[in-house]
């Protein structure tokens, strides 16, 4: 699957794409959440080639979906199997930047 990363400039209502995909709800609850938080939210930060990250601890995530960090790590990995998350280790002992994708023309109406 291609995939592009999101700007600032990116629309999406909902991740419909993830119905047909073969990856665990959790996953999906998981990818949805991250979705939201990188255009509606303060927490997300843009890198200097104007793409959109997250930079969190995956106990953040677990806590708002009530699972467990490891829960979320394995989302993580499957969603970065798809193409669908980025992730890049920026330090040690500092929270990796996530890059949250959409599959390509998904961000246009």
């Amino acid at each position: 699957m291609k995939t592009d990363y999101i700007t600032s400039g990116s629309n999406l209502a909902y991740p419909r794409f993830l119905l047909g995909m073969n990856i665990r709800l959790t996953a999906k609850e998981v990818y949805a959440i991250m979705l939201d938080m990188t255009l509606n939210s303060e927490a997300a930060q843009t890198d200097k080639r104007g793409r959109r990250y997250l930079a969190f601890y995956n106990k953040t995530i677990a806590e708002i979906i009530d699972r467990t960090s490891s829960t979320v790590a394995q989302s993580l990995r499957e969603l970065e199997a798809v193409g669908l998350v980025e992730k890049k280790l920026i330090a040690l002992h500092t929270p990796y930047h996530i890059y949250i994708k959409l599959p390509t023309g998904e961000n246009e109406p």
